[in-house]
Order: C-alpha cells, then structure tokens, then sequence
C-alpha cells in the first residue's frame, strides 16, 4: 500500500469520495478505477494519514498512523485510495479494538456520491 503525499491528492479524495463515519475517525474511500491515472499509481492502493494535535503528543500520534498502516496493509484493499482521519479520544483504543472498528467500517459498502439535488429516475 502506497502512500497520498499531496495537499491535491488529499483534497481530491476529500472532495469525490465517500466518508465512513465512526466517533473516533473517519475514512474517505475512492475507488480507483477511472481516478487511478490522477493518482498515478492506477493498480495500488493508497493511504493517507491524517492526525491532529488533538490526539496525544507526538508518540501517540506515530503510534496511531503505525496501527493503522498495519490494519489496512493486512485487510487487501484493492484499487482505493483511503484518507483515515483520526478524531480525539483514538488513543483510548487497544489495537485490537482498533482493528475491529476500521474493520467493520470498511464493511460497510461504499455509497455512490450524489451531486446536491440529482435524483435518479424510478421505472
């Protein structure tokens, strides 16, 4: 799993992809498939991290984005790029507890994103 380096590669995912919430974090997830070429990487998967100062200190912090790059490297995400957003009180969790919740999140499927007052025709 690759890494987003760019404020635009960040801003795009934030911009056309879907958030998953949790009280502790959200993730935005793209699907790569025709955004693949944006990111130059069209067959990787990538991860952006994005923790606050609001979260612990510095060691927490790096703590936090090791766990996580672990999680996801181990849950064979194919063709998404995924920013993971921390929230305060993140740091409470085990890694085992962490594990689970990004898990579950990344369950759920992913929702198209709808332009404000677009609607889709019924039969």
């Amino acid at each position: 799993m690759q890494s987003l380096k760019t404020t635009r590669q960040f801003s795009y995912v934030y911009k056309k992809g879907v958030k998953k919430h949790h009280p502790l974090f959200v993730m935005h997830c793209l699907r790569l498939g025709q955004h693949g070429v944006f990111f130059n990487h069209p067959s990787a998967s990538l991860l952006g991290l994005s923790v606050s100062k609001k979260v612990g200190n510095a060691v927490c912090r790096n703590l936090i984005k090791r766990r996580v790059r672990a999680i996801l490297r181990h849950a064979l995400i194919e063709k998404q790029a995924i920013v993971f957003v921390a929230k305060a009180g993140i740091d409470t969790l085990s890694y085992q507890e962490l594990k689970e919740q990004i898990l579950a999140c990344l369950a759920k499927p992913l929702k198209v994103k709808r332009k404000h007052g677009s609607f889709s025709p019924t039969s």
